[in-house]
Formats: structure tokens, sequence, C-alpha cells
């Protein structure tokens, strides 16, 4: 995976609109190597021109695909792969998901490991270590969880109010008497409300 050194002179010449074309391919690579929080210039910007050739060769067999399309393409397709070999293990889709930009983080690739990302084998093994400590730490985990009743616990106006539903549950004389209350105030709102 490393870095191609194409000669200037085997560039062909770029129209106007190839060259707006490319550097919005460039600044979309490149904001995305720094919301990976790499931050070393020289090293973004040498990333970024050997993704863009990769994306180059591609375009000229891809005729209509989008400059842009394809360097980002060409982006999540390299540190996938990467990740892939890093972590010895297949990622899904080949895509580097939230779990493996956490383990990025986890395992501080941006301040210690800079230099390493994206080169090929030998990797230095305390990187690798922390790399596949971290895809581990940052995948989910699930806890066995029971549940356990417990009694309803209540306010004074709702142990109130439970109190009087028990009453009225054990004496029907007294749900007679609140049924027929109720009655007799919806009968007299409604005379209130219409014939007074």
């Amino acid at each position: 995976m490393g870095l191609p050194h194409h000669p200037l002179e085997t560039l062909r010449p770029l129209s106007e609109t190839e060259l707006t074309e490319w550097e919005e391919a460039y600044a979309a690579v490149e904001a995305y190597l720094q919301a990976l929080r790499l931050r070393n210039r020289l090293l973004v910007a040498e990333l970024v021109r050997g993704i863009l050739w990769r994306a180059s060769a591609r375009g000229s067999k891809e005729p209509g695909v989008p400059a842009r399309v394809l360097a980002m393409e060409e982006t999540l397709s390299e540190i996938a792969t990467w990740t892939q070999e890093v972590l010895d293990e297949p990622l899904e889709n080949r895509r580097l998901a939230a779990r493996g930009r956490l383990a990025l983080l986890l395992a501080d690739m941006p301040g210690k490991w800079q230099g390493v990302f994206l080169t090929p084998q030998p990797w230095p093994p305390a990187f690798t270590e922390s790399m596949r400590k971290s895809y581990l730490a940052a995948g989910p985990r699930f806890a066995e969880l029971t549940m356990i009743p417990k009694p309803l616990e209540l306010n004074v106006i709702g142990e109130g109010a439970a109190q009087w539903w028990d009453t009225m549950d054990r004496r029907p004389i007294v749900r007679r008497m609140f049924a027929a209350f109720l009655l007799s105030l919806i009968g007299f709102t409604v005379w209130f409300i219409f014939f007074k």
C-alpha cells in the first residue's frame, strides 16, 4: 500500500473543470483524514496524493464518475483494507464502521502512530496489539439483566386514592352512592349549561 512516486512528466494537462473536480476531491479526502485526527500536514498531503493517483487511474477506466466519488471510494477502500490487515479480522462489508474508527482513536493512532497509518507491514508490535485490544474493547458489551418486580410506591394522594378505591371494592353501597353522586353532578352541570 505504499505511496506511488510518479514523476510530474507523466501528468497529462487537465482542463479547468477537471482541475476544480480534483481539487474538490483533494479537499474531501483531506477532510476525511483530518476527521480521523491525522494532524501532520505533510503526512496527510502524501496520503491524499497517493489516494488521488489511484482514483485517477480508476477514473480513466470509469469515465463519467465524478472525481470526488472516486477519491472517497478509494479512501474508504484503502483504509478498510489496511485496518483489516492490522486487525487480522475482516470488517463488515469491508467498511471502517464506527467501531473501527473508535479503535483507531482508542489505540491513540493520531497521537502515537500517525507515521504507521496506511503503511505496509511490518508494523510495530505495540501498535498492532493496541489496535486489536481497542477493536475488541470498542465492540458491544451485552450484560444479562434480571428484572425483579418491586412494590408500587405511592405518594400521600396516591395512597389515599388507593385506600378509597379499596373501600369502594369492599362496600358496594359506597360504590352506588358515588355513582349516583357522579350522575347527579353530570345532570346538574348539563342542566346549568343548557337550561339556565
